[in-house]
């Protein structure tokens, strides 16, 4: 693992030109230079040179970041920006936390705070009280200081989904094909719903899921600073995963990359070479399930728009997978591959700017109107639900926001 000072030739070849401002939401929601990472770099070669501290002022602006990497694709020195501020994030977390502070941020006390979750998510849902609070939309949204439109975003994402949770199964035959499934923190503790209709589509296409007991991918230690809890959530998960199999799955783009980010914590070389073979093998869900498949029929004519999470690298498949679909219908939504706004932490720390950005990408959404949003991220389906919540479904129904894989779970799928 690289330290901060690793990075001093890195942090210097950044011109100051300023062109990361255009690209940078958070700079274009605030106007605020410390926001962007110009403003960044000159705070941190401050700290190398020792004339400005790691302190908590440095470290909110180091917070205030998507890690979109929109300004590592524009940048003309190709500055891996994400990759330094972790590096000085980490410094942060060691030199500047009290031990009650690193403990809290423990893996036992993640799982607590989860189980908890699971637990009342789940008594949630049987009691239905999703559905008796939808009642009480119309004031909640009114409410001042957000609360309102906070309270709305947790209940429509631990409640039900609007497809039915099972499918009629017509289990295939034809393909022989061994998967590892990474399901990750959203499915297995808050809502089971893109898990529900990621195994039934793999059941009917005769895929041969292996069994794997995998923890958290580690991204919410890591986005604190926490390098040493994600390098021991990267060695957990890794020895779950068999030696053979054809393809790894994960239904989080946010997922998939943090098996990338494993590659800049792992020491031991055979557990490295296990990750590189994974990282090679690594795709999309929604990718493998396209690709596998001759045709995807639907029985009603639906039109849809995608917004592509950061961290996915192309939507090829999306082409793809019109091309093998009956009555369905893509609107390309304006800025469909620019970020969402919510990122985890981000929005919890920053939530004016998170909903901020949120609301105008949800506005281009909305204009294409399609009958349904498509993502494939937890996150970026809060994200996309944040905003249709500010903009208070003026232009279009509110809630029709669905993981791409319960889309396609919706239709026959011939192999």
């Amino acid at each position: 693992m690289k330290k901060l000072t690793d990075y001093k030739e890195e942090i210097h070849k950044c011109s100051k030109c300023g062109l990361c401002q255009s690209v940078c939401p958070v700079y274009q929601v605030t106007g605020n230079d410390c926001a962007v990472s110009r403003g960044k770099f000159i705070m941190l070669n401050g700290i190398i040179k020792g004339d400005l501290k790691l302190n908590k002022n440095v470290n909110k602006y180091l917070d205030m970041c998507l890690k979109c990497n929109a300004c590592k694709d524009f940048c003309p020195s190709g500055i891996d920006v994400c990759r330094i501020f972790s590096a000085a994030k980490e410094e942060y977390f060691e030199a500047e936390n009290s031990k009650f502070v690193k403990i809290l941020n423990s893996m036992p006390v993640f799982n607590l705070i989860m189980n908890l979750l699971k637990l009342t998510a789940n008594t949630y849902r049987f009691l239905r009280l999703d559905k008796f609070l939808r009642f009480f939309y119309p004031i909640l949204i009114k409410c001042k200081l957000g609360l309102g439109q906070r309270i709305i975003l947790a209940n429509e994402f631990v409640s039900f989904p609007l497809f039915p949770l099972s499918f009629p199964l017509k289990q295939s035959t034809k393909i022989a094909i061994r998967i590892v499934y990474f399901t990750g923190c959203v499915n297995e503790y808050i809502n089971p719903r893109a898990k529900i209709a990621a195994e039934n589509v793999l059941k009917r296409m005769g895929v041969e899921v292996l069994p794997a007991k995998f923890q958290c991918c580690g991204v919410p230690f890591l986005s604190c600073g926490n390098a040493e809890q994600f390098k021991k959530q990267a060695e957990f998960n890794l020895v779950q995963i068999p030696d053979e199999f054809d393809y790894f799955l994960t239904d989080c783009a946010t997922c998939q990359n943090a098996f990338k980010e494993y590659e800049n914590y792992i020491d031991d070389e055979k557990l490295f070479a296990k990750l590189k073979k994974i990282n090679e093998k690594s795709i999309n869900i929604v990718n493998f399930i396209v690709k596998n498949a001759e045709s995807i029929e639907f029985s009603e004519k639906n039109s849809f728009t995608f917004h592509k999470p950061c961290h996915m690298e192309n939507i090829d498949f999306v082409k793809e997978f019109l091309a093998k679909s009956k009555n369905v219908e893509y609107v390309e939504m304006k800025d469909f591959d620019k970020c969402c706004g919510f990122s985890g932490a981000f929005a919890v720390k920053n939530p004016k700017i998170s909903g901020q950005i949120s609301k105008e990408k949800v506005q281009n959404a909305v204009e294409t109107r399609a009958d349904y949003i498509l993502t494939s991220c937890p996150a970026c389906i809060l994200g996309l639900t944040q905003g249709l919540i500010d903009l208070q479904s003026i232009h279009h129904s509110p809630f029709t926001i669905h993981h791409f894989i319960e889309f396609i779970a919706k239709a026959e799928i011939k192999t």
